[in-house]
């Protein structure tokens, strides 16, 4: 039995979008809802996952059972590079259910923007998203982890998440402390030498 209220994608939710430059500008996907309940239900708001991100809707539009509305999701790649997932809401009916569309794929990243996002050189091939991490405040035996993107300029712009894990020890001193963590360099970089600096207050 169909639900009182229930929106569905017509064909697919997730455009494919494969691999765009950064210099294509923004990307737009249609996306057709039907109205497949009992009910005649409203759309009442809309969102999405990324100020990159708009969705076109028509806010306040009542799709009668059987009928469909077209909204329309529009993806802007400057500043963004690499594999990317974004997608658009929509609020609707009285129990304010939620549908969602969304577009993906591969972007190529600009000169410029890929310097912006790795500003940390280590050589011609390597960099790094940042080269210090604050930690903050941490105690005897506390843990704190922390993100960081290795960039391999001379294997297509390959991007490596590392994950930096930092224990203070009983040996550690108290007060604020600079250390040196390094950093896995792998691939045919595999021996070079890379580290990012923590910045930790012990108490």
């Amino acid at each position: 039995m169909l639900l009182a209220d229930t929106l569905v994608v017509v064909g697919m939710a997730v455009a494919q979008l494969g691999t765009i430059n950064e210099a294509d500008g923004p990307q737009q996907r249609s996306f057709w809802l039907r109205n497949d309940g009992q009910q005649a239900v409203t759309m009442v708001q809309g969102y999405t996952s990324c100020h990159c991100t708009t969705l076109n809707y028509e806010q306040g539009r009542v799709v009668a059972p059987g009928d469909s509305a077209c909204v329309r999701l529009v993806f802007n790649p400057q500043g963004k590079g690499g594999e990317f997932y974004e997608s658009g809401t929509i609020v609707y009916g009285a129990q304010k259910k939620r549908i969602t569309v969304a577009m993906e794929g591969d972007c190529i990243t600009s000169e410029e923007t890929l310097l912006r996002q790795f500003p940390v050189r280590v050589d011609d091939n390597i960099r790094l998203s940042v080269d210090r991490l604050d930690l903050g405040i941490m105690h005897i035996g506390e843990t704190k982890e922390r993100n960081i993107v290795v960039l391999y300029r001379n294997e297509n712009n390959r991007r490596e998440v590392q994950t930096i894990k930092f224990t203070v020890g009983k040996n550690t001193p108290k007060g604020l402390q600079h250390i040196s963590y390094p950093v896995s360099i792998h691939g045919k970089d595999a021996g070079r030498k890379a580290t990012v600096t923590l910045d930790v207050l012990v108490k």
